[in-house]
C-alpha cells in the first residue's frame, strides 16, 4: 500500500502522461475508495498541479500552454529587479580561479552580468546570452557547450550538450533556476529540453545553487527536474515560511538571502 505522499505523486504523474484523468480509473489503478482519491485531488489542486473537473481532474491551463513559452525577453523583464538582487548575490559566491556552470535560465544570466570583474574563472554555460554577455571580457574563459539551438531561450539543448557536459567538464559550481518547488514533491522545470541539460549538469559539478525567488514556492510544473537531495545551496529573494526553513534545514540546504 502506496502512502499518502507516494500515491499523490503517483497519481500527478498519470494526470501529466494523459492531460487528465477521471476519479473511477484513479480508484482502480491505486485499489482505494473514491472518497481517498478525492482528498488526494484536493491537496493537488491546493497546490496548483492540477485542475479538478466533475469526475476527475485535468492540467491547469498553464501547463497546458507551456508549449508556447514565453521567449526570452518577455521572461527577463519579469521580477527583474528580484532576479538581479538574487544575481548579484549569488555572483558573489565564485572566487578568482573557480569554473562554474550557468544554465540558460532568466535567473542565471543575472548571475553572469555580475560575474564581469571576477578575474580567472571558467564559465561553462548553454545559454547564448551568457555567452553574449561575458564574451568581450579577456579575463573571463568561456565554453558553450553547442547543441540544438533552441530558439525561445536562446539555448543550446539536446544529446549533443548533455553528452559534452558530462564528458568534457567539471565546474566548482553550478547555478540553475526552476519553474517551481514543493517540499512534497520536489523542484520541477518548465520544459523536458532545458531540464535533461541541468541534470548532466549536476553530475558535473561540486556544488549545485539554485536561484528561487518567493514566487516559485509551493509551485509545481513540469517536467519534474530533480529531488532537494541535489541542492547544496539556495538563494532566494526574501526569508522562507518556517515550514520552508525547517524543510531546508533537515536536508542540509544553507538559504542565502538577496540583499
Amino acid at each position: 500500500m502506496l502512502l499518502p505522499v507516494e500515491r499523490r505523486h503517483e497519481i500527478l504523474s498519470v494526470v501529466q502522461e494523459k492531460k487528465g484523468a477521471t476519479c473511477a480509473e484513479l480508484c482502480e489503478r491505486f485499489g482505494v475508495s473514491p472518497g481517498t482519491i478525492r482528498n488526494d485531488l484536493e491537496a493537488l489542486e491546493r497546490m496548483g498541479a492540477i485542475k479538478r473537473t466533475h469526475g476527475g481532474a485535468v492540467l491547469p491551463d498553464f501547463m497546458l500552454m507551456q508549449g508556447k513559452a514565453m521567449r526570452f525577453k518577455e521572461r527577463e523583464v519579469i521580477n527583474a529587479p528580484i532576479k538581479n538582487r538574487i544575481g548579484e548575490t549569488a555572483a558573489r559566491l565564485v572566487q578568482p580561479g573557480e569554473s562554474v556552470f550557468i544554465d540558460g535560465s532568466t535567473s542565471s544570466f543575472f548571475v553572469a552580468k555580475h560575474l564581469r570583474d571576477l578575474e580567472n574563472i571558467t564559465v561553462v554555460t548553454n545559454a547564448e546570452r551568457v555567452v553574449l554577455e561575458l564574451g568581450k571580457e579577456d579575463h573571463i574563459r568561456i565554453i558553450c557547450t553547442g547543441g540544438l539551438l533552441r530558439k525561445e531561450n536562446m539555448s543550446y539543448v539536446g544529446e549533443t550538450a548533455e553528452k559534452r557536459i558530462k564528458d568534457e567538464f567539471f565546474t566548482d559550481k553550478m547555478f540553475f533556476s526552476c519553474y517551481g518547488i514543493s517540499r512534497e514533491f520536489g523542484i520541477f522545470d518548465a520544459t523536458e529540453s532545458e531540464a535533461g541539460v541541468k541534470r548532466a549538469m549536476f553530475a558535473s559539478t561540486k556544488n549545485r545553487i539554485l536561484l528561487c525567488d518567493s514566487t516559485k514556492f509551493d509551485k509545481i510544473g513540469f517536467p519534474k527536474l530533480t529531488e532537494f537531495k541535489t541542492v547544496n545551496m539556495l538563494v532566494t529573494d526574501r526569508a522562507p515560511a518556517p515550514q520552508w526553513q525547517e524543510f531546508f534545514r533537515k536536508n542540509q540546504i544553507e538559504v542565502l538571502i538577496a540583499e
